[in-house]
């Protein structure tokens, strides 16, 4: 199987964004993630005697939305997931320092047609010097699953379930 084409960068600049959604992660997997615009989102519970599940209900990509949308999704499992990779590659380097991944994701109109997401992730690591800091924010972000799969470097699958 061959790798799909890397995105343009040129697309990060075209056009305003019609959209975007800011979240900040702290603690990786072990903290938690701050999603802000989210309006009065109120997280569903079971009732009782269901399974143990949680409902998130969604929205549109608006901030007096009543609902996550899309692009909170998106900014919340890459913020989690770079913030965790960060944690484990500064604990690789011996390094125990305070870190958080904040991460906005645009939506745009798309030229070729509909719409398409423009995702920006700011990393912070305390008390660390900006080439030793970037350097691990690079080793994180080469490591993070979430960030191969906005690169372009697994590719997605769509398949249909037809129930008979």
């Amino acid at each position: 199987m061959t790798n799909p084409p890397a995105p343009d960068p040129s697309l990060r600049d075209a056009g305003t964004a019609l959209y975007t959604a800011r979240v900040e992660n702290r603690g990786g997997t072990s903290g938690r993630v701050l999603v802000r615009d989210a309006g009065s989102v109120e997280l569903g519970s079971p009732e009782p005697g269901a399974s143990a599940e949680t409902i998130l209900p969604t929205g549109g990509p608006r901030p007096t939305a009543s609902g996550f949308n899309p692009e909170q999704f998106l900014a919340m499992a890459w913020s989690t997931c770079l913030g965790e990779t960060l944690r484990v590659v500064l604990a690789e380097h011996g390094l125990d320092r305070e870190s958080s991944v904040d991460v906005e994701v645009e939506l745009h109109r798309d030229p070729a047609g509909g719409f398409r997401f423009v995702p920006r992730a700011l990393v912070h690591i305390d008390s660390l010097g900006p080439d030793r800091a970037r350097e691990l924010a690079a080793a994180a972000h080469a490591r993070c699953p979430v960030s191969k799969l906005l690169d372009g470097q697994v590719a997605a699958e769509v398949q249909l379930v037809v129930e008979h």
